[in-house]
């Protein structure tokens, strides 16, 4: 099967991700190896901790876009926004790439952050027309309640979670919670949040490995394959509408 990764720092020098192009590179092939052939990178946008200029992006892009092709991975451009006052004005102005050109944005929250605060950034963003990820769920504690996440759900957002996670990285709880969202097929994208070939290495593969004996191959084509690539096609779609 071939995998789709919609969360993963792969472009060196942009964020907390790879500080070379050659360790990039290793994450790339690294990628290649756990069967993914499509990948979004997602350098992190964080004010006053993670503000790379949208040239240095863009650059470093178009390299490692290159490298996968090489490879054999179709790479696309996005952004992990982390929240914050100004941020769906931000996108809106287009001052940061969306996810693969789509109207998808993929945002992170703090792990104390109040369940109301999450609701009211899901809120704003589906209200100004975009599709909204909450990234790795799994880490903010006000979310531990599944009703709290169909909430989101059906306030416009979808749910990802950590490959990492799901495996048991984070420990025993989490892992236990990530599965009761599963159980009551509450999770919409499953993804890498690679960072390097060490700490934080893509683990796509084995991931959907574990997750198929689990819940079968048609529950792992989906949340592996076909949901995200229906961020992709948004993003083909998207960009002609706007022509």
């Amino acid at each position: 099967m071939k995998l789709v990764d919609i969360h993963c720092h792969l472009i060196p020098r942009v964020d907390d991700g790879p500080e070379t192009v050659e360790e990039a590179g290793k994450v790339l092939a690294a990628m290649y190896d756990e069967g993914v052939r499509v990948a979004i990178a997602t350098p992190h946008y964080r004010p006053h901790m993670f503000e790379a200029p949208a040239e240095r992006i863009e650059k470093y892009y178009q390299l490692m876009k290159k490298a996968a092709e090489a490879k054999g991975i179709r790479l696309y451009l996005g952004c992990e926004f982390y929240r914050y006052a100004e941020m769906a004005a931000d996108i809106e102005a287009g001052k940061h790439p969306l996810m693969a050109g789509s109207d998808y944005v993929l945002i992170e929250f703090a792990p104390d952050d109040t369940f109301l605060t999450i609701r009211n950034h899901i809120y704003e963003l589906v209200a100004r027309g975009y599709n909204p990820i909450v990234a790795h769920i799994e880490r903010y504690d006000c979310c531990r309640m599944p009703d709290l996440v169909q909430e989101l759900r059906e306030l416009g957002a979808y749910i990802q979670v950590n490959a990492g996670a799901v495996l048991g990285g984070s420990g025993r709880k989490t892992k236990k919670y990530i599965k009761g969202l599963m159980d009551e097929d509450l999770v919409d994208f499953i993804a890498s949040d690679a960072h390097d070939g060490k700490r934080r290495k893509p683990n796509l593969g084995k991931c959907s490995a574990y997750v198929e004996r689990r819940y079968g191959r048609e529950y792992v084509h989906r949340v592996f394959v076909k949901n995200p690539l229906n961020i992709i096609k948004a993003g083909e779609g998207y960009e002609k509408g706007k022509d």
